[in-house]
């Protein structure tokens, strides 16, 4: 179990990629992931109004355009990247002591082209992987690019083409490599609901998605596979659907369904929320996800993958928040349950700058424990 443990938080020191952080929904002046991203339902490149809310409402000021304004980009053309370092201390209970660390955790790439309804997304950076060992396992990302090919070290996570003649209403289509939307989109790609899912570091599929936005609902359906070019493990073929409403200021609430059919078939649905308390500054958001596993055989069984906690917003440009987790390998046995509770504080001084500081605790079982604290320095063009 420790050495899962190790191989587990190995992998989450690899490359992070630059996904949405859902906690910015509302606490911003935003109420739409879109609205900020390029992406429909968040993540990834930015556009004008992302850019501006990056320096004038997460962050306390600068300039957030490309290299802080330094080039003057065509409206036709996005360009970002991600660089992150981060240094951490894993405690797995080992004879050896704490595991001190400090490494590049991420570096990315990313372009968008507009013309007039058609936009064509292509993000590139290296590859996040364990060397020397099996990394698929329990959930966590793996490869069948062999360790000596160039695609061992980069990856393209995320190359699309996408028709939207309306980018604040209406009908979109998409194809390419990308996640399927589902749940909440942590950008924690260590947070069960993501590991365990189908949403892990390197698990985007290709796919074909359809969406609508409406003035208080958006719909994103999504049929996908696996990407038989970047040495996907998992050979998975299937859909996904996220419906998510916003019935008044304070609530955002969501369903999720996926199916995903391989040699072990995976059948999971849930529902997810978020309440925000304006005058306190106080985002609560949480999911909970029910998973029927189906094998080729005997053995099927019922999981449950779930997280809750608050985002407290204090001043402009600090966020904190906690969170506690746990995923239900076999609900039939309480020994396989795994809980983690977590604490985290983020600092963005200025655009294109985050600090960041989390803890966190896990136990599996009755008496596996892990312990991890890390902190990261993350900068984007």
């Amino acid at each position: 179990m420790r050495s899962l443990v190790l191989v587990i938080v190995a992998l989450a020191a690899s490359v992070r990629y630059a996904d949405a952080y859902p906690y910015f929904q509302r606490t911003s002046s935003s109420f739409r992931c879109n609205q900020c991203h390029i992406a429909p339902a968040g993540g990834g490149l930015l556009t004008p109004y992302g850019i501006e809310e990056s320096a004038d409402t997460i962050g306390r000021g600068g300039d957030g355009r490309f290299l802080h304004g330094l080039i003057e980009l065509p409206e036709t053309l996005a360009i970002s990247g991600d660089l992150r370092a981060a240094a951490l201390a894993n405690d797995v209970g080992a004879t050896e002591g704490v595991e001190l660390a400090a490494f590049p955790m991420q570096a990315d790439l990313a372009i968008a082209v507009k013309s007039g309804a058609w936009t064509v997304v292509v993000n590139a950076g290296a590859r996040g992987r364990v060397r020397g060992g099996s990394s698929d396992h329990a959930g966590a990302p793996g490869s069948e690019v062999p360790d000596t090919s160039l695609a061992s070290y980069v990856i393209s996570r995320e190359h699309y083409v996408m028709w939207r003649p309306d980018e604040a209403a209406g009908i979109y289509v998409r194809a390419g490599r990308f996640s399927a939307p589902y749940g909440l989109r942590h950008a924690d790609h260590t947070m069960y609901a993501r590991r365990y899912l189908g949403y892990n570091l390197q698990q985007e599929t290709y796919g074909v998605g359809v969406g609508h936005f409406g003035d208080t609902v958006e719909i994103h359906a999504t049929g996908f596979v696996y990407d038989p070019l970047q040495g996907a493990v998992r050979k998975e073929a299937g859909g996904a659907l996220l419906v998510e409403a916003q019935p008044g200021e304070r609530w955002v609430i969501g369903a999720s369904a996926r199916a995903s059919f391989a040699e072990t078939s995976r059948l999971q649905a849930g529902i997810h929320a978020k309440l925000y308390l304006e005058g306190a500054n106080l985002l609560f958001q949480g999911e909970a996800h029910g998973v029927r596993e189906l094998f080729d055989g005997p053995g099927d069984r019922w999981q449950l993958a779930a997280n809750a906690g608050p985002v407290w917003v204090p001043a402009r440009g600090l966020y904190t928040g906690l969170v506690y987790e746990a995923f239900a390998e076999d609900l039939r046995f309480r020994g396989v349950t795994r809980h983690a509770a977590g604490a985290w504080v983020s600092v963005f001084p200025r655009a294109h700058v985050e600090l960041m500081a989390s803890g966190r605790g896990q136990l599996v079982g009755p008496d596996e424990r892990a312990y991890l604290g890390m902190i990261q320095l993350h900068y984007w063009l």
